[in-house]
């Protein structure tokens, strides 16, 4: 292969994760990656990004947000109205390569012939508004309309398999937000529920997929997505879990749901499920629970035990049938803080129904790293 690493950052993180105003100030450095233990087909993966977050910058009533991934990088402007300060109009713009790469795997084995990279370039408007209430969790609604511009390009083992066409993508998105998670790979508190749904059209928009069995093109897809998080300290051990799913329309291998890996962070529109592949299925409609278990054993590097454990249930996007599937997934991961105050996360996976060469079980490693200025 000449592409060893994959590096992509989902527009899950600017969809989700960071679908707020977030008025702290945040310097952040995060890389994680994984890899199949026994070299199965999994490809190489890297996602990483800094994040710089900060209030009144460049001037008074304005917070900027600057993501860069290396091959991505976005940019986002929010300005607080001095009439009333709950409600915030800005601006963003984003681009990179990479960011759609495209791998589809049937059972357990990856279809190179119809690998295929994504690039894009995305603008968007919003309004964010901060509704007072009574509980000490923050109530935040939020429309976006967005632009994105996609274009593909051919792996060196494309062949056979007709691109889909450079298009654009008209969004319109509605995001609620009750409650706000703590970011960070060792955040202990927050409890949040969060609700989005899109509605998208395509220009340009033609049947794309393997020569003489093209795949559904539709120009118009929508989405509805829901989770409940809650991150919960009791002195030394944390209780986290989360719950959630997703139901779409007119899906397809670009607008699909992605789950499955041992990547934390990336959601929502993909879904850690441990010892699987990174976005090893591509999902139509789906449900996931996430619970994890963290310890800490020691103060000094703050060494802490975690244990995983992932469920989800799946309705494929085509080619693949539309038979719901359940995949269940495992793991435990050792964590501490190392020199320079760098928080490392080794963690192992194991997908209890994943095909590999035929058998049931897959095997997986990741790692993860993060600094906070």
């Amino acid at each position: 292969m000449k592409k060893t690493a994959l590096v992509f950052l989902a527009l899950a993180l600017t969809h989700g994760a960071f679908g707020q105003v977030d008025t702290e100030s945040r310097r952040t450095l995060q890389v994680q990656s994984a890899f199949p233990l026994k070299g199965d087909e999994q490809q190489p993966n890297a996602y990483g990004y800094f994040l710089f977050n900060q209030n009144n910058f460049p001037c008074t009533n304005i917070a900027m947000r600057i993501i860069f991934a290396g091959v991505y990088a976005d940019t986002e402007l929010s300005w607080f109205l001095p009439a009333n300060t709950n409600i915030a109009v800005g601006a963003g713009l984003g681009g990179g390569l990479y960011i759609d790469s495209i791998t589809p795997y049937h059972d357990g084995d990856i279809v190179s012939r119809q690998r295929f990279y994504g690039d894009m370039a995305d603008a968007r408007v919003f309004i964010n508004e901060t509704i007072p209430n009574p509980s000490p969790l923050p109530l935040n609604l939020r429309a976006t309309y967005r632009v994105t511009g996609s274009f593909y390009r051919n792996t060196d083992t494309t062949s056979a398999f007709t691109l889909p066409d450079d298009f654009y993508t008209q969004s319109l998105l509605a995001e609620f937000h009750y409650g706000a998670m703590e970011p960070g790979l060792t955040a202990r508190r927050g409890v949040e529920l969060y609700v989005a749904a899109d509605a998208n059209y395509r220009s340009g928009f033609e049947p794309f997929g393997p020569n003489g069995a093209l795949l559904p093109a539709h120009t118009e897809y929508q989405r509805v997505y829901g989770s409940l998080s809650a991150r919960i300290p009791v002195q030394q051990t944390t209780f986290i879990a989360r719950v959630g799913g997703g139901m779409g329309e007119h899906m397809d291998e670009l607008s699909a749901y992605k789950v499955g890996g041992n990547l934390l962070g990336a959601e929502p529109f993909s879904v850690t499920v441990h010892g699987y592949y990174t976005r090893e299925f591509f999902a139509d409609d789906f449900g996931f629970a996430n619970l994890e278990l963290r310890q800490q054993l020691t103060e000094q590097h703050r060494v802490t035990v975690h244990l995983y454990g992932d469920w989800a249930v799946i309705k494929p996007v085509p080619p693949e049938a539309p038979d719901w599937t359940n995949i269940f997934g495992v793991g435990a991961g050792l964590s501490f803080r190392a020199v320079a105050d760098i928080d490392c996360l080794v963690a192992y996976g194991y997908g209890i129904n994943a095909i590999r060469d035929g058998n049931r079980g897959g095997h997986e490693i990741s790692l993860a790293f993060q600094k906070k200025f």
